[in-house]
């Protein structure tokens, strides 16, 4: 398992120094933990059936996008530290996971280390799609839309499960200086999740072609970087809302104003939810993100109520206090990367004394 080490160095590159106090409403530190256990036993029907039935990871990638396969990847690789699995357990865990991702991208840079995510497109029937002409006034208008789908998505799906209904692709060279970078905004309206949720798309999808800019990413693809100018540098873009092109730069700025006025009452309704109810939300969301992988595997999305109970009677400072918090820049890094290395024996067990208050969010509402 060579892949770990490579893993790791794009994890803490981009990871081990997050200012948690910067995620609303809460963090996965202070959730994941009160369920661990439980939740490694409700997951382990997807990993145990892909085995049982000898299903090709190829054949079921397309459920499981790469950024899912990442970050998935990075959170089970702590629950895994602070339920004290085997070696071995963990290892299996951590493969299910690459084995997903590289089903799926081309080969090279499979955990954004060198600045790219890039699953196998058929880049020619791309290009033989319409297009639209690149403008500064499409270019804003379009950065708009990818700004209120983001903001939608982090009150959809908290703050650390995002990557559910955002991700980035590319860049993609064409030649002569132009790039590709495909915009993924998906799982928009998930009323089985928010029963009252209303929204104009449930899948967006947007196609850039720009010249003499540079666009990275990271680890976490929702996330990306231009170098260049970005309005003046787009030549050419298509947006699909729900498989259907769209062209009118008016119906995408309808669409924009929807997807914010939404994400404005869905924020609303995310904090107001006690704390009790944000936990069980926070399990609820975590098993939604595997649905279309149960789906394709005939498998139950929803949480049972072993899992559920798991988290009951327990506070968010509680799961905070799963960690131990060194107080050093170099102690944190050493920390971290020995949790997240399944190959070593190293788990959170925290002192009393290494217990720190919970940097200012939910947890001390």
């Amino acid at each position: 398992m060579a892949w770990l080490d490579e893993y790791l160095e794009s994890t803490e590159k981009s990871l081990a120094q997050m200012d948690l106090s910067t995620i609303s409403p809460t963090s996965w530190r202070h959730t994941q933990p009160l369920f661990a256990q439980a939740w490694l036993n409700w997951f382990s029907k997807i990993v145990d059936t892909v085995k049982e039935k000898n299903i090709p990871y190829a054949t079921i990638a397309q459920f499981f996008p790469p950024d899912l396969c990442r970050e998935h990847l990075f959170f089970t690789l702590e629950d895994v530290k602070v339920a004290k699995w085997p070696q071995e357990k963990r290892l299996e865990y951590a493969d299910f996971f690459y084995q997903l991702l590289n089903a799926q991208m081309e080969p090279g840079d499979l955990f954004g280390i060198q600045g790219s995510t890039r699953p196998k497109l058929d880049l020619a029937a791309i290009r033989a799609k319409t297009f639209q002409t690149g403008t500064p006034d499409s270019a804003r208008a379009l950065g708009r839309l990818y700004n209120a789908a983001y903001n939608l998505s982090t009150a959809l799906y908290l703050d650390y499960y995002m990557g559910n209904g955002i991700e980035n692709y590319g860049p993609y060279p064409l030649g002569g200086g132009r790039i590709l970078v495909v915009k993924e905004m998906r799982h928009l309206f998930p009323t089985l999740l928010w029963p009252r949720f209303q929204a104009a798309a449930d899948h967006v999808k947007l196609y850039c072609i720009y010249q003499d800019v540079s666009f990275s990413t990271t680890l976490i693809a929702c996330h990306g970087n231009y170098v260049g100018d970005p309005i003046f540098g787009l030549k050419a873009w298509r947006l699909e809302k729900d498989g259907k092109a769209v062209e009118d730069l008016d119906e995408i700025r309808n669409l924009t104003q929807n997807l914010a006025e939404n994400g404005s009452r869905q924020w609303k309704e995310l904090l107001a939810l006690s704390e009790e109810k944000l936990i069980r939300k926070s399990i609820e969301i975590r098993c939604f993100i595997f649905k279309p992988l149960c789906d394709a595997l005939g498998l139950d999305w929803r949480p049972t109520s072993k899992l559920l109970n798991a988290a009951k009677g327990k506070t968010l400072q509680d799961g905070w206090n799963t960690w131990r918090h060194p107080k050093t820049e170099k102690a944190q890094k050493a920390y971290w990367r020995k949790i997240w290395d399944p190959r070593i024996d190293v788990y959170p067990d925290p002192t009393e004394k290494q217990r720190t208050a919970s940097p200012g969010l939910k947890a001390e509402a």
